[in-house]
């Protein structure tokens, strides 16, 4: 019975029974008194019973226009509410955002960009999943998050990257190390040292370009151990394990025996990028994000 009830007969009726009286409701509706009158006739029909008494001179709700009275108001409310909201989603400002994130982006940009998202957007929620790169693109791809943190991916078929920021590269050496006094250093004088590195499997891209920035230092890195997590690497270089080349967000993790040195290279710098399904498949929220994240890092470089 409500669901045959439109909006606009209950909204007729709920000023009917405020003003108590047809032609004043006509008049603020914007209507004929006549085509107030019917409105409220097939409403009556629609509910099965009378809800408005009517004599030449007062008008007064009936005990059952009395309850559909209470929940005409609620009902208004709700459409109200909802509609607002549809308008939020509909716009980006609202809805839910399957973020895809690599763990450096934990320890860096992540935490900023989440307020800062909040604090423009607070009707979009974050739904967080530490991935590496490598697993975020076939999952941007299927739909199963919307947008992705991730290094060292310029572009991937089917997805729209750009770029948020560059970061440095720094090399991770325990404090007994030879080079711990040193403030940077080149990459040559690492041609002799065991790197702690990742697995190429789990973190190609990034792999890749640590071996190109050795490699155009003359030599290819020694590997002594590899793991996949960034404290377990840092936890492996303050065993002196071995040293470690790695973005400047996990600075963050201090560990006592742990020193980060610069590196004299022009190319000793790490790109973090922003993935999401192409235009027409991306939601309005997920592109409100975007948005939001790629003005909010122009702001850290400006």
């Amino acid at each position: 019975m409500i669901i045959s009830m439109n909006i606009k007969s209950l909204a007729a009726f709920v000023e009917v029974a405020e003003q108590a009286h047809f032609g004043r409701a006509a008049q603020n509706l914007g209507i004929t008194q006549s085509g107030l009158s019917q409105m409220i006739k097939k409403l009556e029909q629609t509910s099965g019973a009378k809800l408005i008494a009517r004599t030449t001179r007062t008008v007064s709700l009936t005990e059952v226009g009395e309850i559909f009275l209470e929940h005409a108001r609620e009902l208004l409310l709700a459409h109200e509410l909802f509609s607002q909201r549809m308008g939020n989603v509909i716009q980006g400002d609202a809805g839910t955002v399957r973020l895809g994130f690599v763990a450096s982006a934990a320890l860096g940009i992540l935490p900023e960009l989440t307020a800062e998202l909040h604090r423009r957007a607070p009707g979009i929620k974050l739904s967080l999943v530490e991935l590496t790169s490598e697993e975020q693109l076939p999952r941007l791809r299927a739909g199963e998050i919307d947008v992705g943190v991730l290094r060292e991916i310029t572009q991937s078929p089917g997805l729209e990257v750009s770029l948020l920021l560059t970061e440095p590269l720094l090399l991770a050496v325990p404090k007994t190390h030879a080079l711990a006094s040193q403030k940077s250093v080149t990459l040559d004088v690492l041609k002799f040292e065991g790197f702690i590195m990742f697995p190429r499997t789990k973190v190609s891209y990034l792999h890749d370009h640590i071996y190109r920035l050795c490699n155009s230092a003359g030599f290819t890195p020694q590997i002594v151990e590899q793991a996949v997590q960034f404290a377990t690497i840092l936890g492996l270089v303050s065993s002196n394990a071995g040293v470690a080349i790695v973005p400047r967000s996990l600075t963050a993790i201090q560990l006592p025996n742990v020193k980060f040195l610069e590196i004299d290279h022009k190319d000793a710098f790490s790109r973090i990028y922003l993935a999401r399904r192409m235009q027409e498949k991306s939601s309005p929220a997920a592109k409100k994000m975007v948005e939001i994240a790629t003005d909010f890092a122009k702001s850290l470089t400006a």
